[in-house]
């Protein structure tokens, strides 16, 4: 096997392959990119068995073949290379060498045959996906999934159709909840409940995105999701189990609103918090009139307090809320005035920005 390709091409290729290589990898062919030649064309191949990547680049002089090569040293080497054209050869030891002008590596490898199989990406019948509704709906929930290995059906996010044809995405750890609905699809896929992606494969997803035009393709088959964007594909394992029924969580009866400056509300979060308890994170609201006053109390560090103008007509009310949870959702808001409505003390809250009700974001109360 055999092929030049400039290295610049190649650096950007092995950057965003390397990102899906996993760390700390029992399996040590796992640690390794896989290269294979066919055709004039390149492909790279990295999975840690949940996600997987492949790029098609095209190349010159080349010989077919495949071998894999330690993804970190790979892209270790060719990121130090000047910026020419390289040459990439397996030699007989089943070792490669890369030579670029003066400089030549020969670098251990591990034999292709070693490596998982990847599904035939190019076979999959792909929807068109609006790439600007996708993104802002991976932003907006993404940040709220849970983290708790114990409670996996919670580690991604869940993708649903609405009966409207619309789409909707939706995270939660337990303690908060957000989903957004968009018209994602022009064709809407047929699902007979939603799925789950997990965290790891929606960051992957959101790199294409960012990287990709108006639209990307995306094909839903036999728990995987996959995805295409020109000569770069992705494929999710979906997590198996059923999400819980968040509508329930839901308050149907928050009748106090509130509307508030989303920047003012932020930036008072920030300096209040910076006296509030490490772990809990917790700030008291305390709404009277048109007041909303935060204030934070920690025995070991001493107290904070800020008050900002807010638009409210209901009856005095104390509730308190964990700080970093309203500051997650903020900081993904592209609003600048909230409508925050809550029932009492006990109740979740219901952030949703002002004429942007597509977007919604539930969050639990604390006892302060």
């Amino acid at each position: 096997m055999k092929f030049t390709i400039h290295k610049d091409t190649l650096l950007e290729a092995l950057q965003q392959a390397q990102s899906v290589v996993e760390k700390r990898n029992t399996v040590q062919i796992l640690a390794n990119i896989l290269c294979s030649v066919k055709d004039g064309t390149l492909s790279l191949s990295a999975t840690d068995l949940e996600v997987g990547v492949k790029i098609l680049l095209p190349v010159e002089n080349s010989t077919e073949g495949k071998i894999t090569l330690p993804a970190k040293h790979f892209m270790d080497i060719v990121k130090e290379l000047p910026s020419k054209v390289l040459e990439v050869a397996r030699k007989d030891n089943n070792w490669a060498e890369i030579v670029c002008g003066k400089a030549r590596f020969n670098v251990v490898s591990l034999s292709a045959d070693e490596y998982p199989s990847l599904p035939a990406f190019e076979e999959k019948e792909y929807l068109d996906a609006r790439v600007e509704a996708l993104k802002g709906m991976i932003d907006r929930t993404s940040f709220a999934v849970s983290t708790d290995a114990t409670r996996y059906h919670l580690n991604g996010v869940f993708f649903e159709t609405l009966d409207s044809g619309l789409m909707r995405m939706t995270a939660t750890d337990g303690h908060r909840l957000s989903f957004e609905d968009q018209e994602v699809f022009k064709k809407t896929p047929e699902f007979k409940r939603g799925i789950i992606i997990p965290k790891k494969g929606l960051t992957e997803l959101g790199k294409m995105l960012t990287e990709a035009g108006d639209t990307l393709g995306l094909a839903f088959e036999r728990g995987y999701v996959f995805a295409r964007n020109e000569g770069t594909y992705l494929f999710i394992r979906l997590i198996e189990g059923e999400y819980p029924p968040y509508q329930q969580v839901i308050p149907k009866a928050a009748d106090r609103l509130v509307q508030i400056h989303r920047e003012e509300l932020s930036s008072a979060l920030k300096r209040v918090s910076l006296l509030a308890h490490e772990k809990s994170r917790g700030v008291k609201f305390s709404l009277q009139g048109n007041t909303l006053t935060i204030s934070s109390s920690n025995p070991d560090m001493g107290e904070a307090r800020e008050e900002i103008d807010v638009q409210y007509s209901g009856e005095a009310i104390d509730i308190g809320f964990n700080a970093r949870y309203l500051l997650d959702c903020l900081a993904v808001m592209d609003c600048d005035t909230l409508n925050f409505r809550f029932k009492d003390r006990l109740s979740p809250g219901i952030i949703q920005g002002l004429g942007r009700q597509n977007h919604t974001y539930v969050i639990m109360p604390m006892r302060i």
